[in-house]
C-alpha cells in the first residue's frame, strides 16, 4: 500500500500581474526614477564597472533609469539560448549575463538576492507568458529594501527598477521581442495586478522520500 506520513505543510503566497505586449518593442514606462533614487546619483555616468553586479548600490556608480534603458534596449531581437536541463532557469541566467555585459560590467555574478543586479537596483525578468510572478512583496511596496543608505537615503522596494523582457520560444531558446523598464512605483500603471484575492496561495505538503515506494508484505 502507499504510505503518507506528513503532518506539516507550508502555505506559500505570491503576487502576480499581467503583461500584454503593445505595438512598441521597447517601452520606458518611467521616464525618471523615484524621488529617492534621484537623490542618490553621483556627478557623472560611468561607461563600465570593475565591481560586481551583486555589490550594494552606491552614489558614484548608480545609473539613471533612462541610461539603463538605453544600454539594454540593444538586447531586443537577440536569441537567448541555453540547452540545459532546467530551461527556464538557464535561460534566465543567460539573460542576466547579457544584461550585465550591456550595462558595462566586466564580469557576471548572481547571488540569488533581490534585486538581481543589486548594484543598479535592477530586477530583471524573462517572460514567455503573460503572467508575471512577483514573489511575496509587490513592486509598489514602500517597505525598506535591505541595502545600506545612499547619501543618507533609505531605498524602498518601490524604488527598484524592473526590466521585463518578453519573448517567444524558438528552438532551444527564447527570441527577445519586447523590453519594458519601469520603477516599482509605476509598475502597476502598465501591468495590471491580478484581481480578486490578489494573492495566489498554494498549500505545499512535504512528502517522505519513500512516498513512491510500494510496501510489500
Amino acid at each position: 500500500m502507499w504510505v503518507i506520513e506528513s503532518t506539516t505543510g507550508t502555505l506559500t503566497q505570491k503576487y502576480q500581474a499581467r503583461l500584454v505586449p503593445g505595438a512598441q518593442q521597447t517601452e520606458l514606462i518611467s521616464a525618471l526614477d523615484t524621488d529617492r533614487v534621484l537623490k542618490c546619483f553621483g556627478t557623472r555616468i560611468l561607461d563600465s564597472f570593475t565591481g560586481s553586479p551583486t555589490d550594494n548600490p552606491s552614489a558614484d556608480r548608480l545609473l539613471p533609469i533612462a541610461e539603463i534603458f538605453k544600454r539594454i534596449s540593444c538586447l531586443v531581437g537577440r536569441l537567448v539560448v541555453d540547452p540545459g536541463i532546467d530551461q527556464e532557469r538557464n535561460r534566465g541566467g543567460e539573460l542576466h549575463r547579457e544584461i550585465c555585459q550591456a550595462l558595462g560590467y566586466q564580469r557576471t555574478a548572481d547571488d540569488g538576492r533581490f534585486p538581481d543586479i543589486r548594484h543598479q537596483l535592477l530586477e530583471a525578468k524573462l517572460q514567455t507568458s503573460p503572467t508575471i510572478d512577483l514573489g511575496l512583496v509587490t513592486p509598489s511596496s514602500e517597505e525598506a529594501l535591505d541595502v545600506p543608505q545612499i547619501n543618507n537615503v533609505q531605498i524602498r522596494h518601490c524604488d527598484v527598477r524592473y526590466a521585463l523582457f518578453y519573448g517567444r520560444l524558438q528552438g532551444q531558446g527564447v527570441k527577445l521581442t519586447h523590453l519594458f523598464l519601469t520603477t516599482g512605483r509605476d509598475f502597476f500603471s502598465r501591468f495590471p495586478q491580478f484581481g480578486g484575492r490578489v494573492l495566489n496561495r498554494k498549500l505545499q505538503i512535504p512528502l517522505p522520500r519513500d512516498f513512491f515506494a510500494v510496501e510489500t508484505e
